[in-house]
């Protein structure tokens, strides 16, 4: 007996009330009913209905259908039947532009969303990878009460057997333990206490359906729990005090020191973590206010404008302010020490210590310069200063100040180990010397270590 081929059905939308309402169909894209992104009845995810294999021979579930207690309106959601009369997942027309995925964020404070085991039933099979269920966003502190819930997990299966659901995972029963709960029979997904997003920024977990007799009805679903940033956290200097020198007469751009704050809250999804700098003081204000200016997002102190004079004004303070919303947050504020260097010219006496230890400059050592006077040949104290970052000061002797004679540069060399946690063998550093000749340029360099120093003569 030669098989008869049944051709689907044509969509036919139920009727609106009025004679006059408009009438959707999916063989006509033309249809001015049909707009672009409209989940239309009875249409199959890849293909016309008139050419799906799926729908050969099987009823289709239309807005009129008696199985809808609400009526739906035409042209918008339908679901098509499979040959055993369960509803398959609805999806767009071809050409429009389909979801991803089913669910959404779900914030907290707003309704929770249902997210759905992914289907592997009749027709086209639909691989895993392509089910891609975005993240849950939960802010970090929340309030109670708890516990507070998140998403509702559903199963297809509950409508034909009971299923219990159960989650695994961060959070659960891994450290740290117990901060997600899932209601066994309703699925529904709970956070027990407030997150904190500087600890954990995400949580993955895993949910699971079994049947009253413990098999699995559907294979285990990844959630991805995502701990929202809120702006707890003020920015932090990586130093109290910023130490820095300048030449004098430096042109307006010329960099001095640079500053470094950082913030534990989000930098990439929000501007929380992001600092502003900004110089909020100056002291002195000589010869003008805003000698400085910092870079906002470098930190960078550099010269403003000019008339650094080392006579006039030998050190500066600037009170530096970091904020973080890009300027607009929380907010801490930091010294910067700027002293001015007088320009070098002939007959000046200058030092230069370095940590050989580290290897860097020995920043924040004393350094005293005496000088060995009559009568009674006695050390006569002509200069006291500090070393700056760069290990060096400003000149001892000025131009036209030196004159022949025995002279001792003392190097309080205890206070500075001290202030690195370490103990010197030597409490300080004395170096004696002669100058003879006035007019001519004279460099002694100390390199130092907590149990040896170098001395010698430079240029």
């Amino acid at each position: 007996t030669p098989q008869v081929r049944r051709r689907p059905r044509r969509y036919r939308p139920a009727p609106e009330s009025g004679p006059s309402a408009p009438q959707a169909s999916p063989g006509n894209a033309r249809d001015p009913s049909v707009t672009p992104g409209t989940l239309l009845p009875g249409v199959h995810p890849l293909q016309h209905p008139r050419q799906s294999p799926l729908h050969r021979g099987a009823p289709l579930e239309t807005s009129g259908s008696p199985r809808y207690k609400t009526p739906i309106p035409p042209g918008t959601l339908g679901i098509p039947l499979d040959p055993h009369g369960n509803p398959s997942t609805p999806y767009y027309l071809p050409g429009t532009h389909p979801p991803r995925s089913r669910h959404s964020p779900v914030p907290l404070g707003q309704r929770p969303d249902v997210l759905t085991f992914p289907e592997h039933g009749h027709g086209l099979r639909r691989h895993k990878r392509d089910w891609i269920i975005p993240p849950i966003n939960c802010p970090e502190n929340e309030r109670g009460p708890f516990p507070k819930k998140l998403v509702q997990i559903k199963s297809n299966k509950d409508q034909e057997i009971k299923v219990f659901y159960s989650i695994t995972g961060q959070g659960v029963d891994t450290i740290p333990v117990g901060v997600f709960i899932i209601e066994r029979e309703t699925g529904w997904l709970e956070v027990t206490k407030p997150l904190d997003r500087e600890e954990k920024d995400k949580y993955v977990l895993y949910c699971h359906a079994v049947s009253a007799n413990g098999q699995p009805v559907e294979d285990p679903m990844e959630i991805i729990i995502t701990v929202t940033d809120q702006n707890d956290n003020r920015p932090v200097f990586t130093q109290a005090v910023f130490h820095g020198s300048v030449q004098e007469g430096a042109k307006p751009g010329t960099p001095v020191l640079r500053v470094l704050a950082t913030d534990a809250d989000d930098t990439v999804s929000t501007s929380n973590g992001v600092v502003s700098y900004s110089i909020l003081s100056q002291v002195p204000e000589k010869p003008q206010p805003g000698m400085f200016t910092i870079n906002s997002r470098s930190g960078l102190v550099s010269v403003a404008v000019p008339g650094l004079v080392a006579e006039v004004v030998p050190e500066y303070t600037l009170e530096i302010q970091a904020a973080d919303r890009e300027g607009h947050g929380l907010r801490a504020t930091a010294t910067a020490r700027v002293r001015v260097q007088a320009e070098v010219g002939k007959g000046t006496l200058t030092t230069h210590v370095l940590n050989t230890a580290t290897g860097l400059p020995a920043a924040g050592l004393g350094v005293r310069l005496a000088q060995l006077q009559e009568p009674g040949l006695q050390w006569m104290e002509l200069a006291h200063r500090h070393t700056d970052a760069d290990g060096r000061c400003q000149p001892l002797l000025a131009a036209g100040q030196a004159k022949a004679g025995t002279y001792k540069l003392h190097f309080e060399t205890a206070e500075y180990w001290q202030g690195l946690g370490h103990t010197s063998f030597y409490p300080f550093v004395e170096v004696v010397f002669i100058i003879t000749d006035p007019a001519q340029k004279l460099h002694v360099p100390l390199l130092i270590s907590p149990y040896s120093y170098t001395t010698y003569r430079g240029s």
